[in-house]
């Protein structure tokens, strides 16, 4: 008898918990209310060319509404400078530059090198369709964050790229 009662017993829990195992999320009031709106410039300089580089005139074909866990538009612009033969830094030449979309994001510049200096520079923005600037001005070029230092290896091909291109 005993056996047949846990049988039942132990039916009658995994019917019960098996509303917990289903794959809905569950929202509080509050968060099923708040819908993301944000709107990104979403293009690539290297692929779109100079009209992602210079966002002037009408740009709705960039704009691109984010995903529901996209809070921020980003810009990352990488960039370079050289130094030829004890004269001053070159302007800063645009290596590439990229506009999206993101749910995270760390804003600063990270700098490499003596003679070519290459800059990762990011900036974060969260209202619709503000991530229009570059990333890294001349004034923003001078300051340097210490985070983000992932980007130290894309900088080294892209410094090895220049060396051996002769730029």
């Amino acid at each position: 008898m005993s056996i047949i009662l846990a049988i039942v017993l132990i039916g009658f829990l995994e019917a019960g918990c098996s509303q917990y195992l289903t794959n809905t999320v569950h929202k509080t009031p509050a968060a099923a209310e708040k819908p993301n709106d944000l709107f990104c410039y979403s293009c690539n300089a290297t692929e779109d060319g100079d009209a992602c580089a210079d966002l002037s005139g009408n740009n709705a074909t960039y704009a691109k509404k984010c995903f529901a866990d996209e809070f921020i538009c980003m810009v990352k612009q990488f960039s370079y400078t050289t130094h030829a033969n004890n004269a001053n830094l070159s302007e800063p030449k645009l290596w590439s530059l990229e506009r999206k979309c993101i749910n995270t994001c760390e804003p600063g510049c990270i700098v490499i090198g003596e003679r070519t200096k290459l800059f990762a520079c990011t900036s974060c923005c969260q209202e619709s369709l503000c991530n229009v600037g570059r990333a890294g001005s001349r004034s923003v070029l001078g300051q340097t964050s210490t985070a983000g230092w992932s980007l130290a290896g894309v900088l080294v091909a892209i410094l090895a790229s220049v060396y051996l291109l002769g730029l």
